[in-house]
């Protein structure tokens, strides 16, 4: 057995030199294949990186002209329609409502009885006034009998004094007598008039127990219902019983910014939006002005302070406005005709490194010399097109409305400007920044 291992081993030693060479001349070549493929592969990537990376990727805008417009600076405020006069109703005398014929929206003439107090006080008040001063007619007429006679014995004792049959003594007495008549029936009459005056009194009072309208109007608010007790206003502020407006005439309450108030004068015309109308739009003119200040919010982070402004609606038709309703009004304050203008959307603001350190150096100055205000005036910007390219020029800006700014100083017109969209001209612009001009009409919308 031996002898088979040898023989075998030297029968299989002259090929095995030849296959491993060729073994390993297939791996060298598989492996030089994938190193090319796999360099080629890696060539290409960079090849596509440098390519992409080393251009700009164009932002798409929407552009518009610098040209003229007419600019109408709005000052804009809420509040509440209310009518030019409403009346509150409250009862002059105390009591129990028994009528109550008119019910809240109805309509009502001057003079008409819209509220009926329980009479039966008055009522006997006033008999019980009415018998006092007949009573006290009665004592005046007993006293004027009395001086009748007390003046008829004084003329007797004067003939009598004058004859010497009357001594000094009866005839002061007669006197005194006289006088005392006189007296009595001056007094009784004075209790008459006072009698006479009480009843005028209570005689008024059961006129009031009948509450009339005091106008012409609409009652806009019932407060009070039948059967209800009410305090009535002689002695203390009363109880409201209803509201009468005239809705001929409205007017809109609106609540205007300290800031803003300063620039609105009498007369400007102003445009109101009514929330329940919204399909239409009102106007109106500036007829007050408050000049006391409302607060609100006071020492809270939410502190403001109001002047209320009263806005005549013009001309409202047969539109149903009642007190009440929510209203927006945008008071033209300032209209200038043909000034050069850029799209409100057109203005931003940037805060460069070069701006802080300018607003620092502001701020350390002023500060040194005792001046300095919180806050730095970071100038307004808009870019223009220059070829493919955006270019930021300053601006000085006027007054605006809701769609274009008034442009003092930075522009001539005629400027290609960009005016979207919203990220582009806030955010992603800057100075060489390539663009894409869409005009198209279609919206491009920025990433958020």
């Amino acid at each position: 057995m031996p002898g088979d291992i040898v023989t075998a081993n030297a029968g299989s030693s002259p090929n095995a030199p030849k296959d491993m060479t060729l073994t390993r001349k297939k791996r060298k070549r598989k492996a030089r294949t994938l190193w090319t493929v796999g360099g080629s592969l890696v060539g290409l990537i960079v090849i596509i990186v440098l390519a992409t990376g080393g251009k700009e990727k164009p932002i798409s805008v929407q552009t518009e002209q610098v040209a003229r417009h007419t600019i109408t600076e709005i000052v804009q405020a809420t509040g509440k329609i209310q009518p030019e006069v409403q009346v509150k109703v409250s009862p002059e005398v105390p009591g129990e409502i028994v009528e109550l014929p008119y019910k809240e929206g109805d309509h009502v003439k001057r003079g008409a009885l819209v509220a009926k107090i329980k009479p039966a006080v008055f009522l006997e008040q006033y008999a019980a006034a009415e018998a006092s001063l007949s009573s006290s007619k009665a004592i005046a007429e007993q006293q004027k009998a009395a001086v009748i006679q007390t003046k008829q014995d004084l003329a007797r004792g004067d003939k009598l004094k004058a004859s010497h049959l009357l001594s000094d003594q009866e005839y002061d007495a007669l006197k005194a007598k006289y006088d005392a008549a006189v007296a009595g029936q001056n007094s009784a009459n004075y209790q008459a008039a006072a009698s006479e005056s009480q009843l005028q009194q209570y005689r008024e009072s059961l006129g009031k127990t009948s509450v009339l309208a005091p106008m012409d109007g609409v009652i806009t608010s019932l407060i009070s219902q039948l059967g209800e007790k009410v305090v009535g206003t002689s002695q203390f502020a009363g109880t409201e019983i209803m509201a009468i407006s005239d809705l001929t005439v409205m007017n809109a309450m609106v609540d205007v910014d300290e800031n803003d108030v300063v620039n609105i004068k009498l007369g400007n015309n102003v445009k109101i939006s009514i929330d329940a109308f919204p399909d239409r739009t009102f106007t109106g003119k500036v007829i007050e002005i408050a000049n006391s200040a409302k607060q609100a919010g006071a020492g809270t982070q939410d502190q403001s302070t109001n002047f209320a402004v009263k806005v005549r609606l013009s001309d409202f038709g047969s539109a149903d406005l009642r007190p009440g309703m929510s209203c927006t009004a945008r008071i033209e304050t300032l209209t200038k005709e043909n000034v050069l203008a850029v799209p409100l959307m057109s203005v931003t603001r940037r805060d460069n490194e070069d701006q802080k350190a300018a607003d620092s150096l502001k701020q350390i100055r002023e500060a040194n010399k005792g001046t300095y205000h919180e806050g730095t005036d970071i100038p307004s910007i808009v870019f223009i097109v220059k070829k493919d390219t955006a270019k930021s020029v300053s601006i000085q800006t006027g007054i605006s409305d809701n769609a274009y700014v008034e442009v003092l100083d930075g522009l001539k017109g005629g400027e290609e400007v960009v005016k979207g969209n919203f990220r582009a001209v806030s955010k992603d612009l800057d100075n060489g920044k390539i663009i894409k001009v869409d005009n198209s009409g279609k919206s491009t919308k920025g990433k958020e």
